[in-house]
């Protein structure tokens, strides 16, 4: 893996490396596709919104963009996430991993590269959200408030660890199948318990409580699985920092930040452990 490679080789080499895959990610429809669905679903949410405004006689809808910019951000993440593991498991196959490895490119500086592409294709697509938040604001005379900057900043950050995440297992499958499957596995785990876990306290909350009820060990065991996904999870981050933001907690502001640094970090170092265990 030439542990001996120099910071300037290894910041050129991930330079190279990360222009060259976004401008592959440029020349396929992919990232316009998911961008356009990405919009059009946080379209259908703001006007949603405004037809219960008008249905119930409100005047006040409080951050109309946030939760639209959150869609965004996961669509966006998990698209470019699962772009960035199947390409890596892809040059693997075919040996580019095994050619670039001969000349001045290591784990950390390949890895890197994919990470700098990745998010400098979620930065385009960003400005692509923010002309559109403004945009539709102007239509619908909804005021884009300059924390909706913030919240790209946060979703910045969140699809980089998002992204590491999929590098990591990525680095980890030895094939296009396993990569697929395992991160399919850590999707489902999170969607189960974000989603599971309100199901589950109705239907606890309809039947008596007794040590012998299923239900309740269930529910300990989502809550337990979601305090652990606070950590975990880069999307739940985002959404406390967004909460954080609609309060003006600036210092809760800045620990959500820090733990989305964190995770992206954690998920890298072990992408670059799991690339260098199982080789090119």
């Amino acid at each position: 893996m030439k542990p001996g490679l120099q910071l300037s080789d290894r910041l050129y080499a991930a330079g190279q490396i990360g222009r060259r895959s976004t401008s592959s990610s440029l020349y396929s429809p992919g990232i316009y596709v998911v961008t356009a669905l990405a919009l059009l679903a946080a379209s259908t949410l703001v006007l949603n919104n405004l037809a219960f405004l008008d249905e119930n006689g409100l005047l006040v809808l409080t951050r109309p963009f946030f939760l639209p910019v959150f869609v965004c951000t996961v669509l966006l993440s998990l698209y470019l996430s699962l772009h960035a593991t199947l390409q890596l498991v892809r040059e693997r196959e075919q040996g580019t991993l095994k050619v670039l490895f001969f000349g001045p490119v290591d784990g950390v500086s390949y890895l890197a590269g994919r990470l700098w592409s990745q998010t400098r294709l979620f930065a385009l697509a960003g400005g692509v959200v923010l002309l559109w938040a403004g945009a539709l604001g102007w239509m619908t005379n909804l005021l884009v408030q300059a924390d909706v900057l913030a919240v790209l900043g946060l979703g910045l950050l969140t699809n980089g660890a998002i992204v590491a995440f999929g590098l990591l297992v990525g680095g980890w499958g030895r094939t296009a199948r396993t990569a697929l499957v395992l991160f399919l596995l850590a999707l489902l785990l999170v969607l189960a318990a974000q989603f599971g876990t309100p199901v589950i306290e109705q239907l606890a909350s309809q039947t008596p409580a007794n040590r012998q009820n299923s239900l309740l060990y269930l529910r300990t065991a989502l809550n337990g699985l979601n305090g652990l996904l606070l950590w975990l999870s880069p999307f739940a981050q985002m959404s406390r920092g967004m909460d954080a933001l609609l309060v003006g907690d600036g210092g809760r502001l800045l620990l959500h930040t820090g733990g989305l640094l964190g995770q992206m970090a954690l998920y890298f170092a072990g992408a670059v452990w799991a690339l260098k265990r199982g080789g090119p």
